[in-house]
């Protein structure tokens, strides 16, 4: 599924009546190639390397449904995607009055604000609690944003595992659709996923195996932001060069760290500041109209420091003595 341009030149209207409530659903056709993803199907990345996924989960977050031009819709939970065992149909909610979607919005991954907290303080069922084979890699790093296994070579002999995260690595895609209208209360916004781009400039064929937020796991995390996901209904890909650099290209100061409360932040003007402390309670929030931003904490402890600018996000943690 791949995110396009959210300033379409032109999208379709639904002829909705006033009043009118509409229901958006969300439709993920999973794929390798042309052919429905399955644990057998052959893939085959841009390096001519063979392969097949034994596994394959990710977390999508911030769902956002752009209509009527300049609305946002705003689904509020995290989706824990298994292409290859669930088919992906999700009702994200309701719309009043709504005339005509032109875009979604997403980010693979876990955000922020939830990435670092206690797995074990979510009911079973839900996506964040902890799961087998474990998708939380731990308190610092937070969650596996995407777990990729398979088999590797044109003997499907070598084991690979990409298993990409890091707050740094969170960024959001946008693509540009009109959807599809199902009926006169309906409008589904289908995404194709195309998973052999999962594996773009990754030597799957010698048995690579990165975890962490760097390297080819990386890689697979940039893949999925700019280059598997698709509009169904117009085959828009991920929009944009400001979305296609992930979060760390974002250029920021925070000092001093560690401080004794008082500290200071540079960013690019406009950019959004969010201070969280180690349980994602949002505690403050300031914007970077004059530099530097002067911020104050009270008692000692962890925090994250997120900063956002223009559609790029990035997190730093800070420690307060």
């Amino acid at each position: 599924m791949k995110l396009k341009a959210l300033f379409i030149a032109g999208f379709v209207s639904f002829g909705m009546s006033a009043q009118s409530t509409t229901e958006l659903v969300l439709n993920i056709d999973h794929r390798m190639g042309q052919n429905p993803l399955t644990s057998s199907e052959v893939g085959t990345n841009n390096l001519g390397n063979q392969f097949i996924f034994s596994r394959l989960q990710y977390y999508v977050d911030d769902i956002q449904v752009e209509y009527n031009s300049d609305s946002i819709f705003e689904y509020p939970h995290v989706l824990l995607i298994n292409a290859l065992e669930d088919e992906t149909r999700l009702h994200l909610g309701s719309v009043s009055d709504l005339d005509s979607v032109t875009a979604i919005r997403f980010a693979v991954g876990v955000g922020p604000d939830v990435n670092n907290l206690d797995p074990s303080t979510y009911p079973p069922a839900h996506p964040l609690a902890p799961k087998s084979p474990s998708m939380h890699w731990g308190w610092t790093s937070g969650y596996r944003f995407v777990c990729a296994e398979g088999l590797g070579s044109s003997s499907f002999d070598q084991v690979f595992e990409l298993h990409g995260l890091g707050n740094d690595n969170y960024a959001m895609q946008t693509i540009a659709t009109s959807g599809t209208a199902l009926g006169g209360d309906t409008i589904e916004v289908g995404l194709i996923a195309d998973y052999s781009e999962l594996v773009k400039n990754i030597h799957v064929a010698q048995g690579v195996t990165s975890h962490g937020e760097t390297g080819d796991a990386f890689q697979a995390l940039k893949n999925l932001n700019n280059d598997v996901f698709t509009s169904a209904a117009e085959g828009n890909a991920a929009m944009g060069e400001i979305e296609r650099e992930l979060s760390s290209s974002l250029a920021v100061e925070m000092y001093p760290n560690p401080t004794s409360g008082s500290f200071a932040v540079n960013a690019p003007k406009g950019t959004n500041i969010s201070v969280y402390d180690a349980l994602g309670n949002l505690l403050a929030q300031h914007q970077s109209d004059d530099n530097p931003v002067q911020i104050e904490l009270s008692t000692a402890g962890m925090y994250l420091v997120q900063f956002s600018h223009e559609g790029t996000t990035t997190v730093q943690k800070l420690m307060v003595r």
